[in-house]
């Protein structure tokens, strides 16, 4: 008598089932190779050197990283760079302003100038407080916005000259406001970090600064000649209507040259930024065609296997099928 386990009906049935889970596996990897391009065994396509591709892949990895980060702060440093064109560029025609008021006349001249310097000031506090990607780009090493309003600007500013004796008092005292560490700009109106933002990394060992400090010597000057500027309309007389306006014109162009020189430091740093970022696309580039190589497989002939694999597998199921049918008769017979 045959026993149960030794039947040759369950032997059959046993090679088909490790026929069909063998057909699933090689089914799998063939799909996942049609759609990738990639072999699904790395080691076996490589003959077991996968320290090699794992190296590349690293390589890959890192380059591409610093791709999204360097681009990222590309970004970055272009905004700051066009806020900081803006505000030079309100800086120069407010001086030009002032220069026609003071050899005009007309009041109107000058109280262009001093309603382009209130706009001037307002538009530089609103664009120190821009923001990219969630972080302020004038903000140092504080996600805080770095400023107030302008508005507390000229009223710190109004306090002072009310209290002065004269113009010259005045301008010398909205100076240390501005200038000194224990003046109002620091401890009352910047609130962002008193230390610079942390370095981004160009590639390994190599590291430089991308962002922008709204306490900056320049940027205060130009915050202080436009908020001189500005007040010079609320003066008691027109002698020192004219002192501030002067004052106002003379700190706004040094101001001016001021930020020119930030934006050219800028513009430096951009250029190693967008030349990082150029390597790291090459070199990811070339590195992707050499893992590639290593790796990748013919889309066409892995989608040709597959559409195979699956018609094998449809085959063994309707034997599988047929089998237990027979089986069934024989057991009613």
């Amino acid at each position: 008598m045959i026993s149960a386990n030794n039947s040759p009906t369950l032997r059959a049935h046993t090679l088909i089932q490790q026929n069909v889970a063998s057909i699933k596996d090689r089914l799998e990897s063939a799909r996942t190779e049609a759609v990738t391009g990639r072999a699904a065994d790395i080691g076996r396509a490589v003959n077991g050197d996968t320290a090699k591709v794992n190296l590349l892949n690293e390589a890959i990895t890192y380059s591409d990283d610093r791709t999204t980060v360097l681009d990222f702060e590309g970004g970055r440093m272009a905004t700051a760079q066009a806020a900081l064109e803006n505000m030079r560029g309100i800086a120069a025609d407010t001086v030009s302003s002032l220069r026609l008021a003071s050899g005009s006349s007309s009041s109107n001249t000058k109280v262009v100038a001093e309603e382009s310097a209130k706009a001037g000031l307002e538009d530089a506090v609103s664009r120190l407080n821009t923001s990219f990607g969630g972080r302020p780009l004038f903000g140092g090493d504080s996600g805080a916005l770095p400023m107030g309003q302008a508005s507390d600007i000229l009223d710190a500013v109004r306090t002072i000259v009310a209290a002065a004796p004269d113009a010259a008092s005045a301008l010398a005292d909205i100076e240390t406001w501005f200038n000194d560490p224990a003046g109002g700009f620091e401890t009352a109106f910047y609130q962002g970090g008193d230390g610079e933002a942390p370095t981004v990394e160009l590639d390994k060992g190599e590291r430089i600064a991308t962002s922008l400090s709204a306490d900056d010597q320049s940027l205060r000057d130009m915050l202080r000649g436009f908020a001189v500027t500005a007040i010079a309309s609320e003066a008691p007389d027109d002698a020192a209507r004219g002192a501030y306006q002067d004052a106002g014109g003379a700190i706004l162009a040094g101001a001016g040259e001021g930020v020119l020189q930030l934006q050219s430091s800028l513009g430096v740093r951009e250029e190693r930024v967008a030349g990082a970022l150029a390597d790291h696309k090459a070199q990811s580039a070339t590195l992707s065609i050499a893992y590639n190589g290593l790796t990748g497989v013919d889309q066409a002939a892995a989608a040709t296997e597959m559409r195979l694999l699956e018609t094998q597998l449809e085959a063994s199921y309707l034997t599988t099928s047929r089998m237990a049918n027979l089986s069934l008769l024989n057991y009613l017979r």
